[in-house]
């Protein structure tokens, strides 16, 4: 399946969101330090799903990494999906040093296809 990002040109690098300027009473938020939960992309196409036949368990420790997408795999190297392209922010953060590491939340497998709630903070 395909991706099931936002669908606005601002999810891409090399583009501004408007606001987050942390308004008239403190500075800028910084993105890349906030802690964020999302739903995965593709885990019916990961490596995780195709080797077990199955998904990963709850509490199972993720990571996220930085391939040509923003892939989440477990701590033996397994990818288990993809960030939607709302996160493609996190590119240039973890380019800046930063680490987002994880857990899994909860699973479903379908219908109509499976799916990973996944909770992570950053590191530095």
């Amino acid at each position: 399946m395909g991706s099931s990002g936002s669908g606005r040109i601002t999810d891409y690098p090399g583009t501004s969101k408007s606001g987050g300027d942390g308004g008239p009473d403190g500075p800028p938020e910084d993105r890349c330090a906030q802690a964020f939960q999302a739903t995965l992309e593709d885990v019916g196409q990961s490596d995780y799903f195709k080797t077990h036949g199955a998904l990963p368990s709850v509490k199972t420790q993720l990571e996220v990494v930085h391939a040509k997408r923003l892939v989440v795999r477990t701590a033996t190297g397994e990818s288990v999906g993809n960030l939607p392209t709302s996160y493609n922010y996190l590119a240039g953060c973890i380019k800046a040093g930063w680490s987002y590491v994880g857990l899994v939340l909860t699973t479903t497998s379908g219908p109509p296809e499976p799916t990973i709630i996944a909770s992570f903070v950053p590191t530095r």
